[in-house]
């Protein structure tokens, strides 16, 4: 059995990756009807970082994407702010060293695990955990044969944009990278611990694995079990919140004020905000709305 080790750096940069074609059965896509049985949008649970095998989406996806008056995600990928407010959130303040913050072993075997990624050991000391927990774990994936540039938001901006359909984001690049670095410094230690130790014992390619099938299956009961059974130490749950339970409150108001605008989106966010007791799907049934979880078909 796999050792409890957190996953949240990971997840809070990539919910995931593919490797094989998409098979017949259920998607992470779900349906929105209104009180009255017009379908109103459609949620769909995307991988932010991943490989050609994730294309074609199913076809299932692809039809409710054509029928979308307009597309909105976490945020538009191209927003020059993001790249912004990382640099300007990330770093330490001046004088300081993450190895201040952390244990000697701990230190020792983060600039061990930066190094095997080429990362220098004096740039990394320069910045905030989060950073440097976002950093390793979009090395780990590339690492492993996956990346943002194949990821299915930037996918579907691109050919919403060729489109000429409208792109919603969301959130804004500062509210992602506050809930980056929310929880205190306590929750914060714990996820580059729990970070480093995933990518140093090897696990990432098993945990990979397992995420990716919960998500091919379209298990969004399975992924969320995931995510917080691997997540359960009480340090980490203040981070927990900010990074899932509190933005999906807020991404399914900012949904259900578009929906009274009588437009009919798509919604597309990381797979990890669609299920569980606080999940966009629980949210938006809680709000009055049905929904209904689609089958792919073989293509």
């Amino acid at each position: 059995m796999m050792k409890r080790v957190g996953r949240i750096g990971l997840l809070a940069v990539m919910l995931l990756l593919a490797g094989q074609a998409f098979a017949a059965g259920p998607t992470f896509l779900w349906e929105l009807r209104d009180a009255r049985g017009a379908v109103r949008a459609w949620l769909f649970g995307t991988i932010h970082v991943c490989d050609e095998a994730c294309f074609p989406l199913p076809g299932v996806v692809r039809e409710a994407f054509a029928k979308a008056d307009v597309l909105a995600l976490e945020l538009d990928p191209d927003d020059p702010q993001l790249v912004v407010q990382l640099r300007k959130a990330g770093m330490l303040p001046p004088g300081e060293r993450l190895g201040q913050r952390l244990p000697p072993e701990l230190n020792a075997r983060l600039e061990r695990v930066a190094a095997g990624f080429g990362l220098p050991a004096e740039a990394i000391q320069r910045l905030q955990p989060w950073m440097v927990a976002t950093l390793l774990s979009l090395q780990a994936a590339e690492k492993a044969g996956y990346g943002a540039s194949q990821g299915v938001d930037l996918w579907l901006a691109r050919q919403a944009r060729a489109r000429g359909l409208p792109l919603l984001p969301l959130e804004t690049a500062r509210r992602q990278v506050a809930a980056l670095g929310a929880g205190g410094e306590k929750a914060q230690l714990a996820y580059l611990a729990e970070v480093v130790e995933l990518i140093d014992t090897g696990e990432a390619v098993a945990y990979f694995g397992a995420m990716l099938q919960a998500w091919r299956d379209g298990d969004a009961v399975a992924l969320d079990r995931l995510m917080r059974e691997e997540m359960a130490g009480e340090a980490m749950q203040p981070l927990l919140d900010a990074l899932l339970d509190q933005r999906n409150r807020e991404m399914a108001a900012r949904i259900e004020k578009q929906l009274k605008t009588g437009r009919r989106p798509f919604v597309a966010v990381g797979a990890g905000h669609l299920g569980g007791p606080s999940g966009l799907v629980a949210q938006l049934a809680g709000k009055g709305y049905q929904l209904r979880q689609l089958d792919a078909q073989p293509d």
